[in-house]
């Protein structure tokens, strides 16, 4: 992304020549890192490797479109961010010389919308997608709640199987706090997205939990380790994003967990990324049990009954009498 991008100077991030305003070198950095890790997944996505291939052939038909969802983005910066640069790199010009086509930059269409709960916040960045115009018109954000907003992107599929051919659905949620991460990845699994992108903020409602486990059992191989608030925070941090990742896979997800960017840009730069598998493993049941039974041992460990992911997903953690560490019950249909 260009520095003195006009959306950039809009949202007053830097100047027109493309110089950081005061206090916002960290953030245009975050935004140029976050543009990175989203373009690589897209392009690796079977979504685009399949659509340079009939584009190549010549069959397309109907431009495929790439919707992007990010709930609670705030003031937007990662919003217009992802949104320009999917744009810059994907759409066709209108009036695209032959010679040009032949250099892979595909059709597609790119729609953006941004879910935020302030509506003077709203008002005020719909404004600055409305003065920007071009490509710009295609982003809007909407008011509501994290994994609880109707009129989304994503809820007018009626029919899902065509859809899916057609669309690459992408899911944002970056410092969601606590459990609203979860209800994020949870709005992403039942709408079948394709990428889910999140960076988690705060992690209360496991760390309570954990406290009263190491409080009750003294001689915990990690006792001499958690009996420090400190580690039991970050091993709380730890615990609560493996678990969602060991989750996005029950639920059909290739997962990684790294640093999104250095600890001096922000203190939460964490982040889990998910794509969608293709196909069915062959050993997928296998496969299932023994992720099921690593969830349940993790959970065990470190005394966790209720992570608001499994229970959206109707994971049992194992607590009851029907369910035994090592025997575990399917999964519902999503």
């Amino acid at each position: 992304l260009s520095p003195s991008s006009p959306f950039f100077q809009k949202l007053g991030v830097s100047s027109p020549n493309g110089k950081p305003l005061v206090g916002m070198s960290s953030k245009l950095r975050q935004c140029q890192k976050f543009v990175e890790i989203v373009g690589k997944l897209v392009d690796n996505s079977c979504f685009i490797q399949s659509f340079k291939q009939i584009s190549t052939s010549g069959a397309v038909q109907a431009p495929p479109t790439i919707r992007v969802i990010d709930m609670g983005c705030g003031r937007g910066y990662l919003t217009f961010s992802l949104h320009s640069y999917l744009c810059n790199k994907f759409l066709m010009p209108e009036n695209e010389e032959t010679e040009q086509k032949a250099n892979f930059k595909p059709g597609l269409t790119v729609q953006t919308q941004g879910i935020d709960r302030r509506p003077k916040l709203i008002k005020e960045i719909n404004g600055i997608t409305d003065d920007l115009g071009g490509e710009f018109s295609s982003l809007r954000f909407i008011e509501g709640d994290i994994g609880n907003t109707g009129n989304t992107l994503f809820g007018d599929d009626s029919d899902s199987d065509s859809i899916a051919k057609s669309t690459l659905d992408i899911l944002i949620a970056l410092h969601a706090c606590d459990t609203a991460t979860d209800d994020s990845i949870w709005f992403a699994i039942q709408n079948d997205a394709d990428i889910i992108v999140t960076a988690p903020c705060c992690h209360h409602q496991l760390r309570q939990q954990i406290d009263r486990h190491f409080t009750k059992n003294p001689d915990h191989p990690l006792a001499d380790i958690l009996c420090h608030a400190i580690y039991r925070e970050r091993s709380t941090e730890t615990t609560t994003d493996a678990m969602r990742a060991l989750l996005l896979e029950i639920a059909g997800y290739n997962t990684q967990v790294f640093e999104f960017i250095g600890g001096e840009h922000t203190a939460k730069n964490v982040m889990i990324t998910a794509t969608k598998m293709e196909a069915k493993l062959a050993d997928d049941n296998e496969r299932l049990k023994k992720k099921r039974k690593r969830l349940i041992e993790l959970a065990h460990f470190y005394g966790v009954k209720k992570q608001k992911l499994a229970m959206l997903m109707g994971e049992n953690l194992g607590w009851d009498n029907s369910v035994k560490l090592g025997i575990v019950k399917s999964m519902p249909s999503l």
